[in-house]
């Protein structure tokens, strides 16, 4: 393990495959500019054009806030940053949270997308004491709620109408996942 340890950079939560890692703004921009600038990321997230600078910026400022978790999701193989996974609008009173993750096109298909929930989801139950953590899925996007369902989220209901892409509006499907049920879901897969 300690030799692991040496290979990674940065590991902050270690898995099977992979490590989440804090982005470096002036190594990780490049990557993160690319990946929301993907066509099939945008019509799923942000259609907001993004340069390296700009994603330069916008990771520094996230490290700047406790409302706002992000990690890169790293091969412990090679150290190749393969996706983003993050906890947004952390609500510490509550202790709730919104998940969501961006893995590059290479990566998808491969279950590297479960693992890193499975990490994140970890880290937000078990370090950050949250006691929800939701996602949100617009309808059309079936590989994200389908793989919100496998690492044990709840659908709770649509809203109808939310998102506008393209010139169409879009339905958003809510799920979440509970401490106590991820805990029970744990004990089950050991």
């Amino acid at each position: 393990m300690a030799d692991d340890l040496t290979q990674m950079q940065n590991p902050f939560v270690i898995g099977e495959r992979l490590y989440l890692r804090p982005l470096e703004p002036s190594q990780d921009n490049h990557l993160y500019s690319t990946w929301l600038n993907d066509a099939d990321v945008r019509r799923w997230f942000s259609v907001y054009p993004t340069s390296d600078t700009r994603a330069k910026e916008r990771i520094e400022n996230l490290y700047k806030s406790f409302g706002h978790i992000i990690f890169g999701i790293a091969l412990k193989s090679d150290n190749n940053l393969i996706g983003l996974v993050g906890l947004k609008d952390i609500n510490t009173l509550n202790q709730s949270a919104e998940f969501y993750i961006i893995l590059d096109r290479s990566a998808w298909g491969q279950g590297y997308g479960t693992e890193a929930t499975t990490l994140m989801l970890r880290y937000g139950f078990l370090e950050l004491n949250l006691n929800r953590i939701q996602t949100q899925d617009m309808e059309e996007n079936v590989g994200g709620w389908r793989a919100d369902e496998k690492a044990g989220f709840k659908h709770e209901g649509t809203m109808r109408q939310v998102i506008l892409r393209f010139g169409t509006y879009h339905d958003v499907r809510v799920y979440s996942l509970l401490r106590n049920e991820f805990l029970e879901k744990l004990t089950r897969e050991e």
